[in-house]
Parts: C-alpha cells; sequence; structure tokens
C-alpha cells in the first residue's frame, strides 16, 4: 500500500502546472490557447491595454491583457498556477498599474497590482497572512492613493489605503474595530471620501474620512439606535453626497449630506408617513440630480432635485396614474438624460429627457408595438450611448449603440442569432474600438471588439460548445 500511495505522488509530482481539472470534461477546442471565457472587470492599462479576468480550461480563472486583436491577447499571469485560478476581481486603474484582489493559493484573497508584464504582477501586500485572506474590495481612487475595504483578522472589514506597496498600505479606519466591523460603498465626492458602516451602538450609518484616520467619523445617526437606516444609492454631486436612507419615520427617502451631522438631512417626504418612495437610479446632470421614485400616486416615475424641499419635482408622468414608467437605470449623455421607461402604449423603450416635461419623449420605438424592447447596461463612449436590447420580431438582446437620435439608434450585431440572446454589457473603450461582453451563442460569455469600420469581431479563439 505503501508503495501504491508514493508512486502517486510521484505521478502527480510529475503533472504539468497547466493540467487540467480531473473532474472538467474539456473538448480539445477547448486547449486553444485563447478559448477563456467570461472576461470580466475590464480596466484601463494605458498603452493601449486593457487587462481583464477570464477562465480557462488550463489555468482557471487568471488575469488576461488585450490590446483589442488576437494577436495582442494573452494570459498575462498564472498568478495560482494550475486550473484551480486565482480568481482576480474589481480589476481599477491606478497610476499605470491595475489593481486586483487574488490569490496565488498560499496567501487567500489579497491585493495584488499588474504593469501589464508577468513579471510586473505582484502581490502588494499579505494584509491577512495565511490561507485566509483579507478580501480586498471597493478598490476606489481617491486623491493620491487606492481605498479599499479589508479585513486583516484583527480589526473587522475596515478602509485601508495603499500608494501601491506594503509600506504604504495603512488601516483609515477603526470603526467599531473587531472581527464583525463592516464598511462599505466608498464614494468620493470632492475633497471627501463617504462610506457606510456598522457598530454596536448606532447600526449601518454614514461615515465620513478625509484620508486620516483623525478625521475618519460618523456623519449622523440617521436612524437613533442600534437599527440600520439602510443606507443604499451613495452619488456625489459636487462635495455633496446623495442617498436614500430610512430615518425610522418616513420609510425608504432621499437624503443629502455635505459631511456634517448638520448638514446631512431628508431632502424631501415624496411619500409622506411610513411608507416609502424608494428613490433609485440616481444620475447627475449639471448640479442637478435625477431619480426614479414612487410617491404613491404617480408610480415609479422620472423625479429631479436640487437639494431642497421646493426644488424637489416630478419631471413627468410619462405613464399616467399609478402603474409607473421606469425599468432601468439613467445614463447620462450630451447634457441630456436616457432611460427605459413605457407609457403605456408601447412596451419598455428608450427615452429621452432634457429635465423638462416637455422635452421628455420616447426616442426609439427598438421593438415596434407592445413588446419590450427594454434598453439597460448603459455605457457612455464618446458621443455614443451603448446599450443591451430586444429589437423585438425574434432577434433577442443585443447590443446597440445610439447618437441620441432615432437614426441614429441601431444594433450593432446579431451575436447570438435568432431568438437566443447576447446579453451584451461592460462597454469599454480602447482606442478607437469598443470593447464588451457578450454570449457568443452557444452559452459562453466572450470578449467582443466593436470596430470605427463598423465590424464587430470575437476576440479569442471561436468555440461550438459550452464550455461547462
Amino acid at each position: 500500500m505503501r508503495a501504491i500511495c508514493l508512486a502517486a505522488l510521484a505521478l502527480l509530482a510529475a503533472l504539468p502546472a497547466a493540467a487540467q481539472d480531473p473532474e472538467r470534461e474539456v473538448l480539445p477546442e477547448q486547449r486553444q490557447r485563447l478559448a477563456f471565457i467570461a472576461p470580466s472587470g475590464l480596466a484601463p492599462l494605458g498603452s493601449g491595454k486593457m487587462v481583464f479576468s477570464a477562465f480557462h480550461v488550463a489555468t482557471g480563472q487568471e488575469l488576461w491583457v488585450t490590446d483589442g486583436s488576437n494577436a495582442g491577447t494573452s494570459l498575462l499571469k498564472d498568478i495560482r498556477p494550475g486550473f484551480r485560478g486565482s480568481f482576480p476581481a474589481g480589476q481599477v486603474a491606478f497610476k499605470g498599474h491595475v489593481y486586483t484582489t487574488a490569490t496565488d493559493g498560499a496567501s487567500g484573497l489579497e491585493l495584488w497590482r499588474t504593469d501589464g508584464t508577468a513579471a510586473g504582477t505582484t502581490q502588494v501586500i499579505d494584509l491577512r497572512p495565511g490561507e485566509e485572506g483579507a478580501m480586498p474590495n471597493e478598490l476606489t481612487v481617491f486623491r493620491d492613493a487606492l481605498y479599499f475595504v479589508a479585513d486583516d483578522g484583527q480589526t473587522g472589514f475596515q478602509v485601508w489605503k495603499t500608494t501601491g506597496d506594503a509600506k504604504s498600505t495603512t488601516r483609515v479606519s477603526a470603526v467599531d474595530a473587531g472581527p464583525r466591523a463592516l464598511t462599505r460603498q466608498l464614494t468620493v465626492a470632492g475633497s471627501r471620501l463617504f462610506f457606510t458602516a456598522t457598530t454596536r451602538t448606532h447600526g449601518h450609518e454614514l461615515w465620513v474620512t478625509d484620508g486620516t484616520p483623525e478625521h475618519t467619523r460618523l456623519v449622523k445617526d440617521i436612524r437613533p439606535g442600534i437599527e440600520d437606516a439602510g443606507i443604499q444609492n451613495l452619488t456625489a454631486v459636487g462635495n455633496d453626497i446623495y442617498f436614500t436612507a430610512h430615518d425610522g419615520e418616513h420609510g425608504a427617502e432621499l437624503w443629502k449630506s455635505d459631511g456634517t451631522e448638520h448638514g446631512t438631512q431628508l431632502v424631501k417626504d415624496l411619500r409622506p408617513g411610513a411608507a416609502p418612495s424608494r428613490p433609485t437610479h440616481l444620475a447627475v446632470l449639471g448640479r442637478t440630480l435625477y431619480f426614479s421614485a414612487d410617491d404613491g400616486v404617480h408610480g415609479i416615475e422620472l423625479w429631479k432635485t436640487d437639494g431642497t424641499a421646493k426644488g424637489t419635482a416630478l419631471v413627468k408622468d410619462i405613464r399616467p396614474g399609478p402603474s409607473g414608467s421606469m425599468s432601468s437605470a439613467i445614463a447620462v449623455m450630451g447634457g441630456k438624460l436616457y432611460f427605459a421607461a413605457t407609457d403605456g402604449a408601447s412596451g419598455a423603450e428608450l427615452w429621452r429627457s432634457d429635465g423638462t416635461a416637455a422635452g421628455t419623449v420616447r426616442m426609439k420605438d427598438i421593438a415596434p408595438g407592445a413588446e419590450n424592447g427594454s434598453p439597460a447596461r448603459f455605457a457612455v463612449i464618446g458621443a455614443r450611448l451603448w446599450f443591451a436590447a430586444n429589437g423585438g420580431g425574434g432577434r433577442g438582446v443585443e447590443p446597440w449603440t445610439s447618437d441620441g437620435t432615432p437614426a441614429g439608434t441601431r444594433a450593432v450585431a446579431d451575436l447570438a442569432a435568432g431568438e437566443r440572446h447576447a446579453m451584451p454589457l461592460g462597454f469599454r473603450a480602447l482606442g478607437d474600438a469598443v470593447l464588451f461582453v457578450a454570449d457568443d451563442g452557444h452559452g459562453n460569455d466572450r470578449l467582443w471588439s466593436h470596430r470605427k469600420d463598423g465590424k464587430v469581431t470575437l476576440i479569442g479563439d471561436p468555440l461550438k460548445e459550452r464550455l461547462r
């Protein structure tokens, strides 16, 4: 028996580092060099390159790099050698590097960075030594540092910052320090970084920092006592922050803060009493905040505010009555708002607004008739809006683009032919091209490029079967 065990160990030791998962059925096509799937977290590196995370059967989920062509696309580094993968996530560009969270198998999930080369892809710091990992997340550029939330194993999830090495990595917050501490929702507003945090005396409330421990503090206990205020949707307008919160009296409504207790106030109780109006899809155009909300009379419609109760008003009751119209986030391009809405006659389609009732109109009936075009996953790149939509007539959800006019709004490609859905997302500019992720029609999320000449090409080796 001992000889058999030793022989088995010798055989395992002889296996190449890139050996495939023995429990995964792998087709020959899936061993191709560029047969990666599930790309995510595209982050610009500079010099016309993009770093992203993707899965390959030989390496698992790892960092990849591309210049938008097959020849310029490759595995950046097998951080965790073998098929298990390092699970990079949350890629953010900062001062010539892309930062991410990953594990090399010895350390748990920790902070890494890359300059686009294998040699320049290194761990920044092992904040929580051992296999458990500090699990950095919420990577956010603020002033001259990269801020993130991590757990060092002693103080819980706190706010940290770094300029790119272990020596410069320091803890910013000490919010109810202990194993159950939790901070999240890092949001930059001018010269301040807002976030939410949980304490045993105040629950989950709004906090602020200038980047130093001594000036990191609770802004206001919006819902007094240990109950949470349910703060969500932090959105900056200049130096101020808007968000939704529940103070225990008014329901989930729109609030505003300048970083002081006195300057943190309910903007307006849109649905008077304990019932919530639930503002969502917060978007900024100039100094005005736009959002969708339900005042209990008009349903979910488009609203705007200048930060005062008097200056908070319904833009337009697109679908008259209590049913409501809005069904997507709001994109801002060229001084106008774009979103999905229905007037009750046509389905959910692409609408445009200049912030006035007269200037709020249906821009394009993408799926004519009662069928829903359902535009969503908006991204503004230059002077064009990119999004996913259902063209109707059995065409499925595919990539679309618009210059803000009906004539300039069109489908880009039919990637998942017929009624199948490509479900595109993550539109990002790379030179004169637009990269995005979409289904190839076989159940694989792949990376695509839309060139200036209008051609859409797959970045990677084609697959004819779903990679399971």
